[in-house]
């Protein structure tokens, strides 16, 4: 990386877009390869937003990069091609992919039109990726309950 890119610009933007490199690059959704790319935005948009300006606040400065920066990653997260790419790690795409399965579709409906509505609930935090845990604590039942929901449906199910 060339440090020089910063010069005639203060020092806490240099450190601010520095941080918020690192930031993006410690997530899985960012690699090194992009790097560059990201100093890059990140220096446009400071220079876009702030440069001619005078007398800026130094705290809105590096609220403005931090935002932008987070900005960056929910973007790249929504992306398609993002999603695409994290799932082509796994094997069983029909897992991902509730839309294209059908039998799927039907044995949720199915597990749906006899659901109590807590249980309805239940399903809807497991189709939206949630774990027991997460379950549990968001909807106030117990960790057995969730199991026994469980085991009904499959007997259900046969």
């Amino acid at each position: 990386m060339n440090l020089n890119i910063f010069n005639g610009l203060p020092q806490y933007v240099r450190i601010t877009i520095l941080s918020q490199i690192r930031r993006l690059l410690s997530t899985p959704i960012f690699s090194y390869e992009d790097r560059e790319d990201l100093i890059q935005e990140l220096l446009l948009f400071y220079l876009k937003r702030f440069y001619n300006a005078h007398d800026v606040d130094e705290a809105l400065v590096v609220h403005s990069i931090k935002q932008y920066a987070t900005n960056l990653l929910t973007q790249r997260y929504h992306r398609r091609d993002f999603l695409y790419s994290s799932l082509a790690d796994y094997d069983a795409d029909e897992e991902f992919s509730f839309a294209e399965n059908t039998e799927t579709r039907l044995i949720v409906s199915e597990i749906m039109n006899s659901a109590e509505p807590k249980e309805k609930e239940i399903v809807k935090h497991i189709l939206c990726g949630d774990s027991i845990d997460q379950i549990s604590r968001d909807l106030h039942v117990s960790k057995k309950t969730i199991y026994g929901f469980f085991e009904k449906m499959r007997k259900k199910l046969k």
